[in-house]
């Protein structure tokens, strides 16, 4: 997840986008373009980012670079730190982005419960060189990070490094204050404390959370609880932790920069983004084959994951890290390294989040 921010806004040419399509539904774009399924593309792609930051740098200098050499297709970012925006626009039929990228797997369930999302058209894209489970009818899983166990390997002897989240929890084996995400969605703190009471992976969702913040109360005094992924870090580096759960790209920034930072991946989490197709968007014809290509870039898949690992799409079939450099490796949540962790649940938390956050928060502020 980045944690450097882009935000450009809509342009005049931008706002005649949304009137013509407040008016002409799915017929066409304002570029001329066509609707999916009717063969030429052409125009431009505003792409509804809620990434921004270094993934749009990697992604517009690789894979929608690659696409735009292709096709002539331009691919435009409007930046929105939450999937708000645009079910406010699908809501008024009033859609001008032709590709959006929701943060989450239950933000896409609830786009497409709603009628917002169109349906992959499979006579363009090659929905069968994806995992099962890592697409549906709506959209293709992208942008996968995994939240990991990290330590300084300095902290610890040689011979008695952690290996599991369980780890997090045996103070006496690994002392040290540890460092925790303070947004239970996408910091593994709960489950993380489920998995090391004993809960198995199958078993994991719904969370117990009163069980949980039994677990957690053990350790409460040894947190360090962080708010971003550059945070995070910093809480390494100060020494203001020895040991927690990060990010494994960030855990990876910090790698590179020098520290001796190690991770595992076992009973760690990952979690996916989407991609999908708006109902009604202006260019949808051209979206559809640009989710096409990018399954079918191998080498840019490989470019893009090499600066920011978290693999877009999420799981083509075969991928394999070897095929990444060497120093980035450990860090991708592909293959034997997710198969050691626990894929979140992102319908569970888009259902019951509100309720999640208020507990969690009442539990850190007692």
């Amino acid at each position: 997840m980045s944690t450097s921010r882009m935000r450009l806004t809509l342009t005049a040419a931008v706002a005649s986008v949304l009137a013509l399509t407040a008016c002409s539904g799915e017929s066409g774009g304002a570029d001329g373009s066509t609707s999916a399924g009717t063969g030429a593309i052409g125009g431009d792609i505003m792409f509804y980012d809620t990434s921004g930051g270094e993934v749009w740098t990697e992604l517009s200098a690789t894979l929608f670079a690659n696409f735009t050499k292709k096709t002539g297709v331009t691919v435009s970012d409007d930046y929105n730190e939450a999937s708000t925006k645009f079910i406010a626009a699908a809501e008024a039929k009033q859609v001008p982005w032709s590709l959006v990228f929701l943060p989450t797997v239950g933000d896409a369930a609830a786009a497409a419960e709603k009628g917002y999302l169109a349906e992959l058209d499979t006579s363009v894209v090659p929905v069968d060189k994806l995992e099962s489970g890592s697409y549906d009818k709506y959209g293709v899983q992208v942008g996968t990070f995994g939240m990991v166990l990290a330590w300084d390997e300095k902290a610890y002897p040689a011979d008695a490094q952690p290996s599991s989240v369980a780890d997090l929890f045996d103070v006496a084996k690994f002392p040290g204050k540890r460092c925790f995400f303070n947004n239970p969605q996408y910091g593994w703190t709960l489950e993380a404390a489920l998995l090391a009471d004993g809960v198995t992976a199958d078993k994991l969702y719904p969370l117990d959370v009163e069980r949980a913040l039994k677990k957690l109360d053990g350790i409460k005094n040894d947190i360090t609880w962080w708010s971003s992924g550059a945070d995070s870090i910093a809480n390494f580096e100060n020494g203001s932790c020895d040991i927690g759960i990060l990010w494994a790209n960030r855990a990876l920034v910090a790698k590179r920069a020098g520290f001796p930072m190690a991770i595992s991946w076992k009973d760690g989490g990952y979690s996916n983004s989407v991609w999908a197709v708006p109902a009604g968007a202006p260019n949808a014809a051209a979206a559809q084959q640009l989710i096409a290509d990018v399954i079918n870039d191998e080498a840019g898949q490989i470019a893009f994951a090499s600066k920011i690992p978290t693999p877009i799409p999420a799981a083509v079939k075969g991928a394999d890290p070897s095929a990444y450099p060497q120093d980035i490796q450990p860090y991708l949540p592909l293959g034997d390294n997710v198969r050691s962790a626990v894929k979140q649940d992102g319908v569970y938390y888009q259902k019951n989040l509100t309720q999640i956050v208020d507990r969690f928060n009442r539990w850190v502020g007692k």
